[in-house]
């Protein structure tokens, strides 16, 4: 079994540990709590594939940027990006980072869901953007006050803009 790569990813802020390898007739998505044999087919439409895992099919859509991958399935969107290990062990610890809601790629906002001031739950959705036809909810990494969000819906933003801040934890 040919191992295609091996990466460490980082799914709506949660790190994984994953590969892909190919048997012949099929991809395996290899993961640290097994291996889950997977096929992906085009659909015909931009961006729009069938995920067959497990006995199921799913229609799945994928938008990459340059940081991330997009994947919109059952009517939620995940962003997929690659860890780079160097950038971890040089890293920053501070946790600042994770008050930082950051464009994963150029876009547009089409909705504010917040404003300065607010007390946010994790996982509540602050902002929609759009970007390369996809529409993304931004969601708080964690509860907190939302310190500032600088843009509109309407605005136009780009690469690792910062689109929302929440305020330091207080200790």
């Amino acid at each position: 079994m040919e191992k295609l790569m091996q990466r460490i990813f980082q799914i709506d802020g949660e790190e994984a540990e994953c590969w892909l390898s190919h048997d012949g007739n099929n991809m395996n998505l290899n993961t640290p709590d097994g291996v889950i044999p997977c096929q992906l087919e085009p659909t015909g439409t931009p961006g729009g594939y069938v995920l067959r895992m497990r006995g199921r099919a799913q229609n799945v859509r994928l938008a990459v940027g340059p940081d991330a991958t997009f994947v919109h399935l059952n009517g939620k969107t995940y962003a997929v990006g690659r860890v780079d290990p160097a950038e971890r062990l040089a890293g920053n610890d501070s946790g600042a980072a994770d008050d930082r809601i950051v464009a994963p790629m150029p876009g547009v906002v089409v909705s504010v869901n917040a404003k300065p001031g607010d007390h946010v739950k994790e996982g509540q959705p602050l902002l929609v953007i759009e970007s390369m036809k996809l529409e993304t909810s931004l969601i708080a990494p964690r509860d907190g006050v939302v310190a500032e969000i600088p843009f509109a819906a309407g605005d136009s933003f780009g690469l690792k803009a910062t689109l929302a801040q929440l305020a330091p934890e207080e200790e």
